[in-house]
């Protein structure tokens, strides 16, 4: 039976590599296809960028016509190929598909005809392929020029084709031949990796050999598909193999299995006083013999929810450059002292204490009935007790200090992370002062300040959360070019309602938020607050935008939340967009891509904010399936003195529209930039000129 079940999984096995080869093969034609678009996608920019700079020369150029000389062609023509790679020529071509400097260029292919043909009828190029002439092989790319006068001409330019036979080569893996093939000319290969030094030259297949390919898909706007062939005995070896590895794994298992049955008993025997061991390992230290770290948690916990009188104090010990002392005198002794010092620390301190070794030389202790006045006398007390042993390997004149914090239990601290962040800071701060010193956590160093007053955020935000204290504002985001387009379309704030009135802005709890992991909870209320108040105004038919952080992009559970809420408000998911952080999305690409694919088959939209602060903005755009582009504000608040920004803003808009994407110009806090923008063709514009954030809901809050 055991036999029957290795050869059926040999089999499946073997099933499911064919499977795999098949999601292997379709990853590997679509990176290609995807690298074959940027790349056409990279020169197509690269062309217009060329025609930016040279405008003049082009002009002249054209202006010429049959009477330009070569010698300014050529001009030109240097420029090109020193400014983008593999090209060719370029040439002129008019409204009728003649080219204006064929004096100089000479008559085009046939082929190249009849592409030129194409791409003036339709105004776009959608039919790529190359061309051959009796020397040599090329492609074309035909780009509208850029001129001061308002004609349909085309900038033509012709490159070769070795950046496409190095990413065929490139992406080919072991037992795989990858084919270009034309898809008008069933059977014409152009480029493949099988034989690289005929691959230049004019291949035709045989229905039978087209038969055998494995996979193939078509590349959009050209008229070649990728393909790719198995090598015929692949498959064969694998199961092959297979079956030979189920009945050598038969009959060594079989071997082995009436040993495996002997031992079984003593493992039982065993396995009693290991359980106990682990139960020991878990929550103790091997060497001191106290509580470990994860056991000093549960004390924390455990003191924090009973610590009803608010007292209690934490201490964090850590040896002064304990290091020193292992590396001269051994480890041997350096464990000897720390065994010692436990010991005595357990004499020393009150029955109640706990105990614990936090790392190698670091300690913690908890007093769950000291009162915050004994604080800092204790800790003196800790001190200048660890300052005073001594043991015999170590000679007289050794003295080991400690530098130790402390931190008072009370209702700030929430949970025992926090008490640990706590004492960490506190003793960090300590050491920086010098070593063998206390220091409390709560003191007037700016340092200790700073984590108090993010300590005071979360513990706000944590309350505020409980309670329903946080409000929601909306700004609109409106529109620059359509003005009387449908629905008006707002982003959706936040803001927090303290016990006394006053609201906080979200950079006072936003950031500590995302620090210290409250954001995935932070941005689940505003997600349920606003559907609620969407659902509760049905005069309300706007759209409005969420913000959602990293953390909650990383968040496995976080569609199926948002799914849950569509539910139980019944909104409608083409109303809401979510707008995502470049920065966070490329940091955290494969959960982005999941959970915007499966919203967007919902029908939510979504937006790219801070589009721009990136360092790979342009590439990471392809992979990112959004619908706006909002451009960072740092790029529009001075764009009308700053001709960089502009330039900038322009070819992103360029490329929005390319890419068939709408683009949002945050920080527009005059009519000038407001101006500019619509100049250049920006879809919407959002700032205080526009419109100032206004309040729109608040839940009820608990009694």
């Amino acid at each position: 039976m055991f036999l029957a079940l290795l050869l059926w999984q040999s089999i499946s096995s073997s099933q499911l590599h064919k499977s795999y080869q098949q999601s292997l093969m379709k990853a590997v034609t679509e990176n290609i296809r995807n690298d074959y678009q940027r790349y056409f996608n990279e020169l197509r920019l690269e062309i217009d960028a060329f025609q930016q700079k040279y405008r003049l020369e082009i002009s002249q150029l054209n202006s010429s016509a049959d009477k330009a000389s070569e010698k300014d062609y050529m001009a030109v023509l240097q420029l090109l190929t020193s400014s983008i790679k593999y090209t060719r020529l370029f040439a002129i071509i008019d409204e009728n598909g003649d080219g204006v400097l064929k004096h100089i260029t000479g008559d085009f292919l046939p082929s190249c005809e009849k592409e030129i043909a194409s791409t003036i009828s339709e105004q776009k190029q959608e039919h790529l392929f190359l061309h051959h002439s009796k020397s040599s092989v090329h492609f074309d790319l035909l780009q509208p020029l850029i001129s001061n006068n308002e004609t349909k001409q085309f900038f033509f330019v012709a490159f070769n084709p070795d950046v496409l036979q190095e990413l065929l080569i490139k992406y080919q893996l072991p037992h795989q031949q990858l084919f270009l093939m034309r898809t008008d000319k069933i059977g014409k290969i152009e480029l493949t990796t099988e034989n690289t030094e005929k691959s230049y030259q004019k291949m035709i297949m045989s229905a039978d050999e087209i038969d055998d390919f494995s996979y193939s898909t078509e590349i959009s706007g050209t008229k070649w598909q990728l393909a790719i062939r198995l090598d015929e005995k692949y498959n064969t070896e694998i199961f092959i193999q297979g079956i030979v590895k189920a009945f050598l794994i038969w009959l060594v298992l079989t071997f082995f299995i009436y040993a495996f049955y002997r031992l079984e008993k003593k493992r039982l025997k065993k396995h009693d006083v290991l359980r106990q061991a682990l139960a020991y390992k878990d929550n103790y230290d091997s060497l001191t013999g106290l509580d470990n770290r994860s056991s000093f948690h549960k004390h924390l916990l455990q003191s924090i929810s009973q610590n009803l009188a608010h007292r209690g104090v934490a201490f964090h010990i850590d040896i002064d450059q304990f290091q020193v002392i292992n590396n001269t005198y051994g480890y041997a002794t350096g464990d000897k002292y720390l065994s010692q010092l436990s010991i005595a620390l357990k004499e020393f301190l009150p029955l109640n204490a706990v105990i614990s070794r936090l790392a190698n030389d670091e300690f913690a202790i908890l007093l769950p009935e000291l009162s915050y006045d004994e604080t800092k006398s204790f800790a003196h007390k800790i001190r200048k007790f660890i300052s005073q042993m001594h043991i015999s390997q170590l000679p007289q004149d050794i003295t080991i200090t400690a530098s130790v914090g402390a931190v008072v239990l009370d209702d700030k601290l929430l949970n025992s992370e926090q008490v640990l962040a706590s004492l960490a800071q506190a003793v960090s701060l300590a050491k920086q002062k010098g070593r063998n010193r206390v220091q409390l956590y709560q003191s007037d160093d700016k340092l200790l300040i700073q984590h108090a007053q993010e300590m005071a955020s979360i513990h706000d935000l944590a309350v505020a959360l409980e309670n329903n204290q946080l409000v929601l504002y909306r700004q609109e985001i409106r529109a620059l070019q359509n003005q009387d387009e449908g629905n008006q379309h707002f982003e959706v704030l936040v803001r927090m309602k303290m016990a006394d009135g006053e609201l906080k802005a979200p950079g006072y709890f936003i950031p500590a938020a995302e620090k210290y992991g409250l954001i995935k909870q932070l941005d689940r209320w505003v997600i349920a607050a606003t559907f609620k108040a969407i659902s509760e105004n049905e005069a309300d038919t706007n759209d409005y935008s969420i913000n959602l952080s990293g953390l909650t992009l990383a968040d496995r559970d976080i569609y199926d939340y948002v799914e849950l809420m569509f539910k139980k408000y019944q909104i409608s998911p083409k109303r809401i967009c979510f707008e995502i952080t470049e920065t966070y999305a490329i940091t955290h690409l494969k959960s982005a891509l999941h959970f915007i694919n499966e919203m967007k088959k919902l029908g939510c939209f979504f937006s790219l904010d801070d589009f721009g602060s990136g360092l790979s903005s342009f590439s990471y755009l392809q992979k990112l399936p959004v619908d706006i582009i909002k451009i960072d504000g740092t790029f529009i608040h001075d764009i009308h003195q700053n001709k960089v920004n502009r330039i900038f803003v322009e070819n992103i808009q360029r490329t929005a529209v390319a890419m068939g994407k709408r683009t949002v110009a945050e920080f527009i806090e005059s009519e000038e930039i407001a101006n500019i923008l619509i100049d250049i063709g920006i879809t919407y514009g959002q700032g205080y000129y526009l419109h100032k954030p206004e309040f729109w809901y608040q839940l009820n809050q608990r009694k």
